[in-house]
């Protein structure tokens, strides 16, 4: 197996595939003849070495903290280049599954796996970097961050910004040093042509690729912090140096080179490559070159066939396999036409596989469009045809549907006349019984009329005599039971509280005493024994608060006028005597006026009472009137009910068998518009799938 090592490790030195081929010749030439001939038909025919074949340790629960699960990395022979892709799509799935930002879409024909396996041994190599030449487009970027992600080392590329310059490099540098040389973690650092904005940062990569040191990189104070933090790294590693600042700058240098991977993508188009590569000898010396060429025609058809296999074409798999074929064969021609342009004009034109696949996706883009436009013509023309067959079997069903409807129409015209006769009749019952509720109403309505009027007459006549009740009532309220029981216990009461309860006896229809004239008085003799009687009786106080006012008549007052002549019954003089029980003389004085107003009411009290007994016997001929007309009213909207939905039945199918006609009229004329076009849509329209069969 050790030939086959340094098979692999020559055949990455050789510029031209000419090389290769001499070289595989002469070393199966050597083992021939100075090894063993029967080796020569053991040789691999792509003896490729990686360290990247082996999954990830499965964990079981028992390990150590601090043990290491990730994939061994034992560098061993590709077993075939179909098992390397199957691996290769794992690991790009993996990658774009955990690198934020970041898609990779590769096509892992052979030339592409092959330079994937460079660019992997040299970055996993210590100090390795690496010179990816190649036109743009060629994958020299994809490949070199899916390699460095497969390796586990972390990616970094400069952001290339208007502002960005030596500084902003200077400072991105750091980052770098820092996480390779102070960190001790791999890294990738990708830098491309387009990015040189100014030719200095190529000195400075120069330095980087040839010695590893960048003068001026870090101040002394950050240098001190660097170098401090890698003494117990080094005590680890080399515990036989002492840990002096040179001994820990040259550790911290050595260790960046060691875990630094710069990868320069340029390409070798014009002229700046070739004086780059003399201004900067680094470039060359600090790298191993990895040539992009052409992709050969199997990694075209690749390409094509990667991109146009999930694409939707109306052909056969043939055609499809054809049309991939075709693809990478046009590349080629075109590729061999820019070399004769070359040749004969001194022109250089290149086509570069950012070209081809450009070209892909214009053909893509191309097809899609003109399928789209053929495909909606198409679908026009048979939208037409449909439409055509549509109405006719519409004009055959109309036809039908119209004879249905018009018997349908008929017998609903039949009903609807039937349902208005019944409210016909209804209505004029109604009508009649309505005219015999308003006679009714209009005598209640009268009778309430003159019952009002009574009404008002008399409330205000007896507001005439509210004041003097008012005052009445409020010479009551002052009055005491006490009062009362005091005048009662007096053996001999004045003359004028005798008097005022004479009045009262003759007010509640009492009896008095037989009148004889009073020897001290010229008036009757009081009859106090009387009065005594209707004082001590039970509710006295209350019967005066609740005296039945209508039952005073001109008898009574006629009696109480000598009483009220005498020139001491007046309040004033009762309330000298009398003290509170004075109220009683107003009460009667009240009393007296209130019949004088009463009188003229009364007889409309007596009116209203008839009136109202009257308007009691209207309101119920008119509630029975009522009765009978929401009975008569509820026949008819029930009638009416009836013949409104006999009507909007009828109307309806008025209404749809007119609609009938008027879609059977514009089906026929559209039939007898169309006729002549269904042999033109027809055949154009063949035409189009036509078409559509031909865009491959």
């Amino acid at each position: 197996m050790k030939p086959m090592v340094v098979i692999v490790s020559l055949c990455c030195r050789f510029v031209c595939f000419e090389d290769k081929v001499w070289f595989e010749k002469a070393i199966s030439r050597v083992i021939q003849e100075h090894v063993d001939p029967s080796l020569v038909p053991d040789l691999h025919p792509d003896p490729y070495f990686v360290d990247f074949l082996r999954e990830a340790l499965e964990p079981t629960g028992d390990e150590a903290d601090d043990v290491c699960l990730d994939a061994p990395k034992v560098y061993e022979l590709v077993p075939s280049f179909e098992f390397l892709r199957e691996k290769l799509i794992i690991n790009q799935s993996q990658y774009n599954e955990n690198v934020r930002g970041a898609s990779l879409d590769l096509v892992f024909f052979t030339d592409a796996m092959t330079h994937l396996i460079k660019i992997s041994r040299i970055i996993r190599t210590d100090c390795g970097n690496a010179l990816l030449v190649g036109v743009g487009g060629s994958g020299k970027q994809s490949l070199t961050r899916l390699a460095s992600f497969i390796a586990g080392y972390s990616i970094f590329q400069i952001t290339l910004t208007r502002t960005y310059n030596i500084s902003n490099l200077m400072d991105d540098l750091k980052v770098l040093y820092r996480t390779a040389g102070a960190d001790g973690k791999g890294i990738t650092f990708i830098f491309t042509d387009n990015e040189i904005k100014d030719e200095a940062f190529l000195e400075y990569l120069n330095n980087v690729l040839s010695s590893g040191e960048v003068s001026n990189l870090f101040a002394r104070d950050e240098l001190d912090e660097i170098t401090q933090n890698l003494i117990g790294v080094m005590k680890k590693e080399l515990p036989r140096v002492p840990p002096t600042f040179d001994n820990l700058y040259d550790y911290f240098i050595s260790r960046a080179r060691k875990n630094l991977h710069v990868v320069l993508c340029f390409s070798p188009v014009g002229e700046k490559f070739r004086s780059r590569s003399l201004k900067f000898p680094g470039l060359i010396s600090g790298c191993t070159m990895d040539w992009f060429t052409p992709w050969p025609s199997e990694a075209l058809v690749a390409v094509s066939q990667y991109f146009l296999s999930d694409f939707h074409m109306v052909c056969s798999p043939e055609v499809k396999a054809a049309v991939v074929q075709t693809m990478g064969i046009y590349h080629d021609k075109v590729s061999v036409t820019c070399e004769s342009y070359f040749d004969r004009f001194r022109r250089r034109t290149h086509v570069t596989p950012k070209s081809y696949l450009s070209f892909i996706n214009g053909y893509k883009t191309v097809y899609s469009e003109n399928y789209n436009f053929i495909n909606t013509l198409a679908e026009r023309m048979n939208v037409g045809l449909t439409k055509l067959l549509e109405a006719s079997e519409s004009v055959a069903q109309l036809s039908k549907d119209l004879v249905v409807k018009e018997k349908e129409l008929a017998l609903a015209s039949i009903k609807a006349d039937k349902v208005l006769a019944e409210v016909t009749v209804s209505a004029e019952a109604a009508t009649i019984v309505k005219a015999e509720v308003q006679i009714v109403k209009d005598r209640a309505l009268k009778i309430v009329e003159g019952i009002e009027k009574e009404k008002a007459f008399a409330e205000v006549k007896l507001k005439a005599a509210k004041p003097a009740l008012e005052e009445a009532e409020a010479a009551l309220n002052t009055i005491k039971a006490a009062d009362v029981a005091t005048v009662r216990k007096l053996a001999k009461p004045p003359h004028l509280i005798m008097r005022i309860m004479d009045c009262c006896l003759l007010l509640f229809q009492k009896r008095l005493d037989t009148i004889t004239m009073d020897p001290e008085r010229p008036c009757h003799k009081p009859s106090w024994g009387e009065a005594l009687k209707l004082m001590s009786g039970s509710g006295f106080m209350a019967s005066l608060q609740q005296f039945p006012k209508d039952s005073i008549n001109e008898e009574m007052v006629e009696l109480l006028q000598p009483y009220f002549q005498m020139e001491d019954y007046s309040f004033e003089c009762a309330k000298k005597v009398c003290g509170n029980v004075a109220g009683l003389l107003s009460w009667t004085s009240a009393m007296a006026t209130f019949f004088g107003i009463n009188k003229e009411v009364l007889p409309l009290k007596a009116n209203l009472i008839i009136q109202e007994g009257r308007l009691s016997i209207a309101n119920s001929e008119l509630a029975s009137a009522q009765s009978q007309l929401d009975e008569k009213q509820a026949e008819l909207d029930k009638v009416q009910a009836k013949f409104d939905a006999a009507m909007k039945e009828k109307q309806d199918l008025l209404d749809d068998a007119e609609m009938c006609r008027n879609k059977m009229v514009a089906a026929s004329a559209l039939i007898d518009g169309l006729s002549g076009e269904k042999v033109r849509w027809t055949e154009q329209s063949k035409q189009f799938k036509s078409q559509i069969n031909r865009q491959g």
